[in-house]
């Protein structure tokens, strides 16, 4: 009885072995891309338009020292979505507070901003 009970569980489990084998070859190759800087609020300038370049300061291991903003780019303060110039002030008076930049890879252009505690 034991021995058959094992020879079911190692065929049930090729079986799923096989189908998780044959999904995955059905999905396209993963592609990398979306970028992200950590840094700190008191390292970032923001500039006065929405379609201005965040620059980032002291970033000597950062790749890009300077990121485009567009109309769609998202400014994320503790779990809300604020403006530009809401996020441009509150990194200027709280002091190295956690900040990351998501932005894309193919133009460099900022998807989203976010610092997660006020």
């Amino acid at each position: 009885m034991n021995r058959t009970v094992k020879t079911l569980v190692a065929a049930v489990a090729l079986a799923l072995a096989g189908a998780v084998g044959v999904a995955r070859a059905q999905l396209p190759p993963s592609m990398v891309i979306e970028g992200a800087v950590e840094t700190t609020t008191d390292a970032v300038i923001f500039p006065l338009s929405p379609s201005g370049r965040v620059q980032l300061r002291n970033c000597g291991g950062c790749e890009h020292a300077t990121l485009q903003l567009d109309q769609d780019t998202k400014f994320i303060l503790a779990g809300h979505s604020v403006s530009l110039r809401e996020m441009s002030a509150f990194a200027q008076q709280a002091s190295a507070r956690a900040l990351t930049i998501s932005y894309r890879l193919r133009d460099l252009v900022v998807s989203r901003v976010a610092v997660l505690e006020k």
